[in-house]
């Protein structure tokens, strides 16, 4: 096993331990629920890159993809509720936003309209019609919540405000970060060492929305 691999695997399990403690303190918080929810999927998704072994390669890329389905329902529903509620949300809607994060986990593990197939021992994907689903669905997610959060900054004051403004600091850095050594250092300058760097900084990300979330005492 590679520095590398060592390095995502041990942020892997901080995520986990660091998701099992904010669901321990408040096991029916939907805010607590949420971030459990995005944490774990980190952690997946964290690993899935850090691994490398030849014969894991379908079942980590697929893991990959699962991920950041977790991540991306977990940041929506975090966003309900987060820092505080703006309306009631309703358990059909919760339902509605579930049931496409199910039917494209069940379409990931079976079949090939996700992953058609992996070549070159799984240094080469291709990918399914669903896949395009996949990206829409994520980006749907994301930018809902991105959405929620400016809406709730726009009428919100004092610690809320503080909180929601370093929110947007922590999503930005790591999304930078992520763009730089995964998009720009690759595709720019031919630099793909580098792509095990982006899922580090998913620590620094939960570890300030986890410090921004326990200064209240939530």
């Amino acid at each position: 096993m590679s520095v590398e691999s060592i390095i995502l695997a041990v942020i892997s399990v901080l995520l986990t331990i660091l998701s099992l403690c904010i669901l321990i303190r408040n096991m029916k918080n939907p805010i607590h629920i949420s971030l459990f929810v995005m944490i774990i999927g980190a952690a997946i998704w964290v690993i899935s890159n850090g691994l490398d072994y030849v014969y894991l390669s379908v079942l980590l890329t697929k893991s990959t993809y699962l991920g950041a389905l977790l991540i991306a329902v977990g940041f929506l529903f975090f966003s309900f509720y987060f820092p505080f509620r703006q309306r009631r949300y309703t358990l059909l809607l919760h339902i509605l936003i579930i049931i496409p994060i199910i039917i494209l986990v069940l379409l990931l593990y079976t079949g090939d309209l996700f992953i058609e197939k992996m070549i070159e021992e799984g240094r080469k994907i291709l990918y399914g019609p669903v896949f395009h689903i996949f990206n829409s669905i994520f980006l749907i997610y994301w930018f809902w919540g991105i959405y929620n959060f400016v809406m709730k900054y726009k009428v919100s004051d004092g610690f809320h405000k503080w909180q929601i403004k370093n929110l947007f600091f922590a999503i930005a850095f790591s999304f930078v970060a992520g763009i730089i050594t995964n998009m720009v250092l690759p595709w720019m300058f031919n630099i793909w060492t580098l792509g095990w760097v982006g899922p580090m900084f998913s620590i620094v990300f939960f570890g300030f929305i986890s410090y921004i979330l326990f200064k209240k005492n939530i």
